[in-house]
Protein backbone atom coordinates (compact mmCIF):
# COMPACT_ATOMS: atom_id res chain seq x y z
CA UNK A 1 0.00 0.00 0.00
CA UNK A 2 1.28 3.42 -0.95
CA UNK A 3 0.75 6.42 1.21
CA UNK A 4 0.06 9.70 -0.50
CA UNK A 5 1.56 12.81 1.04
CA UNK A 6 -0.78 15.77 0.75
CA UNK A 7 1.01 18.92 -0.35
CA UNK A 8 -0.66 22.24 -1.02
CA UNK A 9 0.36 24.18 -4.10
CA UNK A 10 -1.86 27.18 -3.39
CA UNK A 11 -4.44 28.76 -1.15
CA UNK A 12 -7.82 27.40 -0.32
CA UNK A 13 -10.87 29.40 -1.33
CA UNK A 14 -11.57 30.29 2.31
CA UNK A 15 -8.03 31.62 2.84
CA UNK A 16 -8.32 33.73 -0.29
CA UNK A 17 -11.70 35.20 0.74
CA UNK A 18 -10.44 36.03 4.25
CA UNK A 19 -7.33 37.70 2.82
CA UNK A 20 -9.41 39.79 0.41
CA UNK A 21 -11.78 40.80 3.21
CA UNK A 22 -8.89 41.95 5.41
CA UNK A 23 -7.39 43.94 2.52
CA UNK A 24 -10.80 45.51 1.87
CA UNK A 25 -11.10 46.66 5.49
CA UNK A 26 -7.58 48.15 5.41
CA UNK A 27 -8.24 49.92 2.09
CA UNK A 28 -11.55 51.39 3.29
CA UNK A 29 -9.89 52.69 6.47
CA UNK A 30 -7.22 54.34 4.32
CA UNK A 31 -9.82 55.98 2.09
CA UNK A 32 -11.66 57.36 5.12
CA UNK A 33 -8.45 58.72 6.67
CA UNK A 34 -7.05 60.26 3.47
CA UNK A 35 -8.79 63.70 3.68
CA UNK A 36 -7.41 64.23 7.19
CA UNK A 37 -3.92 63.13 6.14
CA UNK A 38 -4.03 65.27 3.00
CA UNK A 39 -5.09 68.38 4.95
CA UNK A 40 -2.30 67.85 7.49
CA UNK A 41 0.29 67.45 4.73
CA UNK A 42 -0.89 70.61 2.97
CA UNK A 43 -0.79 72.61 6.22
CA UNK A 44 2.72 71.33 6.89
CA UNK A 45 3.81 72.22 3.34
CA UNK A 46 2.29 75.70 3.67
CA UNK A 47 4.02 76.52 6.95
CA UNK A 48 7.38 75.29 5.63
CA UNK A 49 6.92 77.28 2.40
CA UNK A 50 6.25 80.38 4.46
CA UNK A 51 9.29 79.77 6.70
CA UNK A 52 11.52 79.35 3.63
CA UNK A 53 10.13 82.53 2.05
CA UNK A 54 10.78 84.48 5.25
CA UNK A 55 14.39 83.30 5.27
CA UNK A 56 14.72 84.20 1.58
CA UNK A 57 13.20 87.64 2.20
CA UNK A 58 15.64 88.26 5.06
CA UNK A 59 18.57 87.19 2.90
CA UNK A 60 17.40 89.45 0.11
CA UNK A 61 17.16 92.41 2.53
CA UNK A 62 20.75 91.87 3.67
CA UNK A 63 22.12 91.26 0.15
CA UNK A 64 20.38 94.31 -1.36
CA UNK A 65 20.92 96.47 1.76
CA UNK A 66 17.27 97.51 1.66
CA UNK A 67 14.06 96.81 3.53
CA UNK A 68 11.98 93.87 2.35
CA UNK A 69 8.73 92.40 3.60
CA UNK A 70 6.09 89.73 3.21
CA UNK A 71 2.53 91.05 3.11
CA UNK A 72 -0.42 88.94 4.32
CA UNK A 73 -4.18 89.43 4.08
CA UNK A 74 -6.50 87.49 6.41
CA UNK A 75 -8.50 84.84 4.59
CA UNK A 76 -6.21 84.91 1.56
CA UNK A 77 -4.53 81.89 -0.01
CA UNK A 78 -1.57 84.01 -1.17
CA UNK A 79 0.95 86.55 0.09
CA UNK A 80 3.38 89.02 -1.52
CA UNK A 81 7.10 89.67 -1.24
CA UNK A 82 7.96 93.36 -1.54
CA UNK A 83 11.16 95.40 -1.57
CA UNK A 84 11.71 99.08 -0.78
CA UNK A 85 12.90 101.20 -3.71
CA UNK A 86 15.18 104.26 -3.55
CA UNK A 87 12.23 106.39 -2.37
CA UNK A 88 11.53 103.85 0.42
CA UNK A 89 8.23 102.84 -1.21
CA UNK A 90 7.58 99.12 -1.32
CA UNK A 91 7.30 97.46 -4.73
CA UNK A 92 5.96 93.95 -5.30
CA UNK A 93 8.60 91.41 -6.29
CA UNK A 94 6.64 88.16 -6.21
CA UNK A 95 3.33 86.67 -5.15
CA UNK A 96 3.23 83.22 -3.61
CA UNK A 97 0.20 80.93 -3.39
CA UNK A 98 -0.27 78.62 -0.45
CA UNK A 99 -1.08 74.93 -1.04
CA UNK A 100 -4.73 74.19 -1.88
CA UNK A 101 -7.11 74.52 1.05
CA UNK A 102 -4.66 76.56 3.16
CA UNK A 103 -5.44 80.16 4.09
CA UNK A 104 -3.95 82.94 6.21
CA UNK A 105 -6.03 82.89 9.38
CA UNK A 106 -4.27 85.73 11.17
CA UNK A 107 -1.26 87.99 10.75
CA UNK A 108 -0.26 90.57 13.32
CA UNK A 109 2.11 93.51 12.75
CA UNK A 110 -0.45 95.07 10.41
CA UNK A 111 -0.31 92.07 8.10
CA UNK A 112 3.31 92.45 7.05
CA UNK A 113 6.62 91.13 8.34
CA UNK A 114 9.39 93.63 7.55
CA UNK A 115 13.15 93.05 7.50
CA UNK A 116 15.68 95.88 7.75
CA UNK A 117 18.77 96.10 5.56
CA UNK A 118 20.64 94.34 8.40
CA UNK A 119 18.15 91.45 8.54
CA UNK A 120 16.47 92.50 11.77
CA UNK A 121 12.69 92.35 12.01
CA UNK A 122 9.75 93.25 14.20
CA UNK A 123 8.20 90.46 16.23
CA UNK A 124 5.34 88.98 14.27
CA UNK A 125 3.15 85.93 13.92
CA UNK A 126 1.33 84.44 10.94
CA UNK A 127 -1.27 81.72 11.46
CA UNK A 128 -2.31 79.36 8.67
CA UNK A 129 -5.48 77.25 8.75
CA UNK A 130 -6.61 74.25 6.71
CA UNK A 131 -10.12 73.25 5.59
CA UNK A 132 -10.70 71.30 8.78
CA UNK A 133 -9.88 74.26 11.02
CA UNK A 134 -6.45 73.02 12.14
CA UNK A 135 -3.91 75.81 12.70
CA UNK A 136 -0.16 76.16 12.48
CA UNK A 137 1.63 79.38 13.32
CA UNK A 138 4.95 80.85 12.48
CA UNK A 139 6.70 83.38 14.68
CA UNK A 140 9.37 85.85 13.61
CA UNK A 141 11.54 87.48 16.27
CA UNK A 142 13.58 90.70 16.18
CA UNK A 143 16.72 88.92 15.09
CA UNK A 144 14.94 87.44 12.07
CA UNK A 145 14.66 83.95 13.55
CA UNK A 146 11.68 81.89 12.37
CA UNK A 147 9.92 79.44 14.71
CA UNK A 148 7.12 77.06 13.69
CA UNK A 149 4.40 76.20 16.22
CA UNK A 150 1.98 73.46 15.22
CA UNK A 151 0.11 73.45 18.52
CA UNK A 152 -1.87 76.67 18.18
CA UNK A 153 -5.65 76.24 17.94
Amino acid sequence: MREHAHTSDGFTLVELIVTLAVLGVIASAGVLAWPRIDAALRLEAGIHQLAADLRTTRGRAIAAATRTRLVFVRGSAAYRMEEADDDDAFQAIAERRLPGGIRVSDANSGGDLVFTARGNAENGTVVLVDRRGRHASLRLNQRGRVTIDRGRT
